[in-house]
Formats: structure tokens, C-alpha cells, sequence
């Protein structure tokens, strides 16, 4: 088969576990899917300013799905975008009092390009981790306070995630989709978001059969877009719901370029 679209997660599969990557391998990567007429794709739970840090050495040399598919770039200009239900806002609000004492911090309501902040369990460390992680993140008190399209809902409740995720389905139903990542984080969009709508749309602009694309993914986050493709891959340190699945697996977990070095096996 040949290989014409490349996708991969960032955290945990990408990415090392201190958000790092071997960027000499990962040009090598690009240079060789280039030649052959491919495209790599960025396909995380990030925001959009937040990948372009991590590839600031490859500006232009990358197509990105950020937000868990709430966002498509082409070519660095915004394409498609799919927003959570607004009256899904307060209802994700007030669920999450059920958990105040067990959230990391609070819930993150992400717009395009900023984030607003609920707290609901302050705790000084994790709300430098989140400012760090969120771009231009603003803390409110309401969801009253929120005017703009949001694009994804964000908390982290450690051990407690499925049940949660559980409860946003009792009442919520079908008007969202939430999943989870992992390590208790947890994300909610609009239902028609993830990965692989993502995906299918911007193989569907570039011509690209599914047989086409190679994916890569560790976590539940990542695996309708792992159905989707014709060529997927699960991170040997993925979460082990991946493996019950019939995908191929890399040859080395994120830690050791597991994603590089499998693409360059494979290509």
C-alpha cells in the first residue's frame, strides 16, 4: 500500500513524555514523505498556538487537526471548525460540582484563541500548568461569562473519568461527545468532532483514500481515527483498550521515536 497522508497524536505518541521530539528524525521523516508526494498531519487534543510551538522549526511543513478535530488548518489557514452546543456549557458546569473535591483544577471551556477557566478545587500548581497549557487562559466565575463559539470542554478527574463521562452521557446524550485521553483527562465537543471527521475531511479536500493514510495514536481519543485509516498504528505504550483492536503496533514507544522510526520502516 502506499502511503500518501501520515496522522499522529502528539502526547504519548508523538511526543516524548517531557513534550519533546527528535526533530533531526522527524525532518527525515518529512523529507522522505515529501519526496514521495505525502503530507504529515498533527492530530492532537492541543490547541492551535501550542502546536505551533512545539513545530516552530517546521512552520509550512505540516497540516494540524488541533482540539481533537474541533479545528482543521490547511496550509496554516483555518478551514473547518465544529463548536460545542452552548446550552451543553452550564449543563458540563454544574455535572462537574459532583467531582469538585476530586478535579485536578476545574473545567477549561476552549475557544479559538483563548480559554476560559472555571475553578472549582484551586490548587496553585495546576493552575500554572493550565495557564501554561492553555493559550491565553482567563479565569471565570460562570459560563454567563463566555460569548464565543467554544470549541472543546476540558477537565481532569483522576480514576474518576469513565464514571464522569457517564454522567455527561446520562443527561447530555448525543448533543456531545466526550472521550477521554487518559491519565483522567477528559474532552468534550461537539458530536460530530473527532479525529477522524477531521481526517476524512481533509482527505476528502486532498483526494486521499483511506487505504491511503497511516495513523498513529495511543489513546481512546485516537481510535475512531485509527478505524478510519487504512494503515494504523498503536504506540506499544498505549492505553490498553488499542490492543484489543486489530492494529499493527510501533516498533518503540514515544520515548525512543517510536512513531519515526516505524514510519521509516514502513515507507
Amino acid at each position: 500500500m502506499s502511503v500518501k497522508l501520515i496522522a499522529s497524536d502528539l502526547d504519548a505518541t508523538f511526543l516524548k513524555d517531557d513534550k519533546t521530539f527528535n526533530e533531526e528524525l522527524f525532518q527525515e521523516v518529512l523529507d522522505k514523505l515529501h519526496a514521495q508526494g505525502g503530507q504529515f498531519i498533527v492530530a492532537t487534543g492541543n490547541h492551535v498556538q501550542k502546536v505551533r510551538d512545539y513545530f516552530k522549526n517546521f512552520e509550512g511543513q505540516y497540516q494540524l487537526i488541533a482540539n481533537n478535530g474541533a479545528e482543521v488548518l490547511l496550509d496554516g489557514e483555518l478551514k473547518h471548525v465544529w463548536s460545542v452546543p452552548a446550552s451543553a456549557l452550564a449543563t458540563v458546569s454544574q455535572l462537574t460540582d459532583k467531582y469538585a473535591d476530586k478535579l485536578q483544577l476545574g473545567v477549561a471551556f476552549v475557544a479559538a484563541d483563548k480559554t476560559f477557566m472555571i475553578v472549582k478545587r484551586p490548587n496553585d500548581k495546576y493552575l500554572a500548568l493550565s495557564e501554561a497549557y492553555f493559550e491565553n487562559m482567563q479565569v471565570i466565575d460562570d459560563v454567563a461569562e463566555i460569548h464565543e463559539p467554544i470549541l472543546k470542554i476540558s477537565l481532569v478527574i483522576p480514576a474518576l473519568e469513565y464514571e464522569f463521562m457517564r454522567d455527561v452521557k446520562a443527561v447530555l446524550g448525543r448533543t456531545v461527545h466526550v472521550t477521554t485521553s487518559g491519565y483522567g483527562a477528559i474532552d468534550i465537543v461537539n458530536p460530530d468532532v473527532n479525529k477522524a471527521n477531521a481526517l476524512t475531511y481533509i482527505a476528502e479536500t486532498l483526494d486521499v483514500a483511506p487505504a491511503d493514510i497511516m495513523a498513529f495514536g495511543d489513546g481512546l481519543n485516537d481510535l475512531e481515527m485509527l478505524e478510519y485509516v487504512g494503515q494504523p498504528v498503536a504506540m506499544t505504550n498505549a492505553d490498553e483498550a488499542l490492543f484489543t483492536h486489530d492494529f499493527a503496533l510501533s516498533v518503540a514507544d514515544n520515548e525512543h521515536d517510536g512513531v519515526f522510526k516505524t514510519i521509516l520502516e514502513k515507507i
